[in-house]
Formats: structure tokens, C-alpha cells, sequence
């Protein structure tokens, strides 16, 4: 029996794999599924969170019009379907320090979009400030359990907090205990904008913030992040080393105070606020379990626990000497340029050449690794060849965070690109110590 198809959104599907049980069940592309049993679908979430093991009925629009099918589903078994992608939401905001808006003209599209998405928090991390919220998607987020979630807090102070977001006001205390009270685990992290949020501000938040943990499970202090494309922008600055130490400061105070009370150190400082301070980095167990490694908190001590690990494997001698080039970024450098070091003394016959490249995509003021376009890395190993024999150079490799999902730098670029113009080969370092050290033969 069929009926006129109702308002409902549905997944649409794009691919059937012949011989699934999408298939078997007699699904075609183009066919939109509107239910998963008695559930009205909206996106890929509810059909992830409604489908079972064992088999269910669909509702599914096609033509027009709504049949029921059933689709049988084998224990462990994936249905054999590609559907539509989610599309994601906007961000109402206007920061003050949004990066997006620090971009030059002329790169492509993706890189403009600016997501405010809960959904996109809950898949793959990204952060959303909570504005914007309805109460149906308070109410979603809890029935589907999309957690842990992913929150930009920056401060509790509602003033503060709209005008770091560019608007008149905008708390965030009673969304985080909303989600919270739901049993919803959150992520946050504060961007420390010097003059705006820092200091009293700063430690004003982490008081409010404290009595969230553990439904607020990690927090992250990170200071602004600014290219040379502002014109028009807000005037912001940078941290300075001193303003770096006091936050660095406030921050371990505040680890101390949670990790006696509560056995876990809480809140966790970037990266670059202990390479702007000069501070030694602690070691891994002051990281926990690395909670908030994708916001540059712990790549430092992760990467050097890596090394360490992978010298135990490594032979004291190649067979061959192997010279390659490790490319970065200004920040990182030190760093690498001591894990060289190690590595040259651990095995003879290697030789590494830390290549540092500037950005001129963004701005010298921007000096992480990850937002290094392809040109600039390009640029820079010429320099670097034309000044140095280039002969015996087995391979480059280029630091892993500055290639997108898609392949591509921030510029377009590409691994081959860069190898096509240097005419030698280049690899994005993929954590694999062993191959670095001694290439594809594995010596």
C-alpha cells in the first residue's frame, strides 16, 4: 500500500552496494528514508542511532510516495548504503578573533564555511559556542545522547563573553549545566584574547567552571591565534611572553587545586604557552589520557614519547645512509631540531635537516606547522636546496597536521604538487618512526 509522502526530512540515499542488505531489502538510490520503524529521521544521526542488529522497517519515499520495506540487517553487518552527507549549520557569531575571517581571498570555498553544528561537534570535534541553540536541539542532543560535545566557553561572564563573540551578550553557564544535568559530557576550551579575557577574567572563569567537572570534563587555554589578513577587524594583539607566563600560571594553579580535590588536573594549557614561556614540557602523565591533543595541548610530550618508544626498535647503524629533510613551522622547531639530535646520535648513517618554513599565506605571526600552505613549504626547501647540497636526499617530509581531509594544504596544494615541482619525493609524516628513519626497506 502506498500513501503521499508527509513533511518529513528523510536521508536520501545516494549508492547501494550490490548484494547488501540494502539491496537484498530492494532500496535504490534516490530513495529516501523518512522512518526507521515508528522514528521520523532527520539526518544521518537518527539513522545511526535508530538502526538495529537483527532487522527493522523503513519507511521510504520514492516517486513521491511512502512503502514500507524491510531490511534485514546480520549481527556486525553494515546496510550497504551511501546517503546524502549532513549539511552544516552556520555560525551566527562575529567573533573578534575568528579565523576565518583572517583568511586571504582566493582559496576555496570550504575554507570560508563557518559551522555552528552540534552535530559536527559530536562527529568530529569541532567546537561551537552553544548561540543559537533551540530547545529542540537541547532536547535532540540529549535523546540521541550526542556525547561528549565540543564547547568554545572563552568566558562565563555574559558581557565578556558577547563581546568576544561579537554580540550583546551571551551566556553560557546555564546551557553547559543543561547539558550536563542531561548526563551530556563536555569538551571546552578558552581562547585568551590579551586585554579581553585574560587574567582576573581568566581565573574568574575557571572559578565558575570548576564545579561543572566532572560533566565538564577537560578544558583547554589556548592563546589567540592572528594572521596578517585583519583589515577591517577588531585591532587585537598577540600574547606576550609576559602575559603568557601569567596565564601559564593561573592554569597550573588551578591544575594543582582540581588534581587534589579530584584526582585529575582539569584544565590543560596549549602547547604554545609553554614555547612562548620557554617552560619545560611535563611529562606524559600530566596529560592524563591527552583529552585535549587535537587543540594543541600534549602534541609536544606525545611526539617525544613516540621517539622514545620507537629508538628501542631502531638499529644503532643503517646499512646505507639515509639523509631527509623534515619540514616545519617556527614554533615546533626547537623541538624537532633536538629530536634530530637524538635521533642522529641513537643511529649512524642517518642525517635530518629541519627546514623551517615561514607562512606568508596568513602572516610571519602565524607559526604552528598546521596552517603552512603548500607554496611557502615549496619556497622554503628551494631555499634551502639552492644554499645546501641537495644530493642523496632520500625523502622530505612535511608535518602531518597541515594537510586537510580532502588531501590538500591550506593553499591547494597538494603532496605531489610540492614533489612534482621539487622533482623529489615527498610524504607527509604519518607518525611511522621506524619508516622514517630507515625508508621502505625497513633495513
Amino acid at each position: 500500500m502506498k500513501q503521499k509522502a508527509g513533511e518529513n526530512i528523510g536521508v536520501k540515499i545516494l549508492n547501494i552496494i550490490p548484494a547488501s542488505p540494502a539491496d537484498r531489502a530492494g532500496l535504490q538510490p534516490g530513495d529516501r528514508l523518512m522512518k526507521v520503524g515508528e522514528h521520523p529521521l532527520e539526518d544521518i544521526l537518527d539513522l545511526q542511532f535508530y538502526l538495529e542488529d537483527g532487522g527493522v522497517e523503513l519507511e521510504v519515499e520514492r516517486d513521491g510516495y511512502v512503502q514500507k520495506m524491510r531490511l534485514d540487517l546480520p549481527l556486525g553487518e553494515e546496510p550497504g548504503w551511501e546517503v546524502e552527507p549532513l549539511k552544516p549549520r552556520s555560525c551566527k557569531c562575529r567573533c573578534i578573533f575568528c579565523f576565518i575571517d583572517q583568511l586571504p581571498a582566493g582559496l576555496r570555498p570550504a575554507l570560508y564555511l563557518k559551522d555552528e553544528d552540534y552535530r559536527f561537534s559530536f562527529l568530529f570535534g569541532n567546537y561551537l559556542t552553544l548561540v543559537g541553540l533551540t530547545g529542540r536541539d537541547f532536547e535532540r542532543i540529549v535523546r540521541l545522547r550526542l556525547s561528549p560535545l565540543y564547547v568554545s566557553i572563552h568566558a562565563t561572564d555574559p558581557a565578556v563573553r558577547g563581546r568576544l563573540l561579537g554580540l550583546k551578550s551571551a551566556p553560557v553557564l546555564p546551557h553547559l549545566k543543561k547539558l550536563i544535568q542531561a548526563g551530556i559530557r563536555i569538551h571546552g576550551q578558552i581562547v585568551v584574547v590579551p586585554g579581553e579575557n585574560d587574567g582576573r577574567i581568566l581565573e574568574k572563569t575557571l572559578e565558575e567552571l570548576t564545579p561543572l567537572y566532572p560533566g565538564l570534563a577537560s578544558l583547554s587555554v589556548v592563546p589567540v591565534g592572528l594572521t596578517a589578513h585583519r583589515i577591517s577587524l577588531p585591532t587585537l594583539r598577540l600574547l606576550n611572553a609576559e602575559e603568557a607566563g601569567g596565564t601559564l600560571e593561573i592554569v597550573l594553579r588551578y591544575q594543582r587545586r582540581m588534581l587534589d580535590k579530584n584526582g585529575s588536573r582539569w584544565v590543560y594549557p596549549a602547547d604554545e604557552l609553554l614555547l612562548l614561556t620557554g617552560t619545560v614540557f611535563p611529562s606524559e602523565e600530566a596529560y592524563e589520557d591527552y583529552p585535549q591533543i587535537e587543540n594543541g595541548v600534549g602534541i609536544v610530550r606525545w611526539t617525544l614519547r613516540r621517539v622514545e618508544k620507537a629508538l628501542e626498535d631502531l638499529p644503532e647503524k643503517l646499512n646505507s645512509p639515509r639523509k631527509i629533510i623534515w619540514v616545519t613551522a617556527k614554533s615546533a622547531y626547537p623541538i624537532l631540531k633536538s629530536l634530530t639530535e637524538i635521533l642522529q646520535r641513537r643511529v649512524a648513517g642517518l642525517q635530518v635537516e629541519v627546514v623551517v618554513a615561514e607562512n606568508r599565506l596568513l602572516g610571519s605571526s602565524v607559526t604552528v606547522a598546521g596552517l603552512l600552505g603548500g607554496e611557502d613549504i615549496t619556497k622554503a626547501l628551494e631555499k634551502h636546496l639552492k644554499a645546501l647540497p641537495s644530493e642523496g636526499i632520500s625523502e622530505i617530509f612535511l608535518p602531518p597536521d597541515c594537510i586537510n581531509l580532502d588531501g590538500h594544504l591550506l593553499d591547494d596544494w597538494t603532496v605531489q604538487d610540492i614533489s612534482q615541482r621539487l622533482g623529489m619525493p615527498v610524504r607527509v609524516f604519518d607518525g611511522d618512526w621506524r619508516y622514517m628513519v630507515l625508508g621502505e626497506n625497513g633495513e
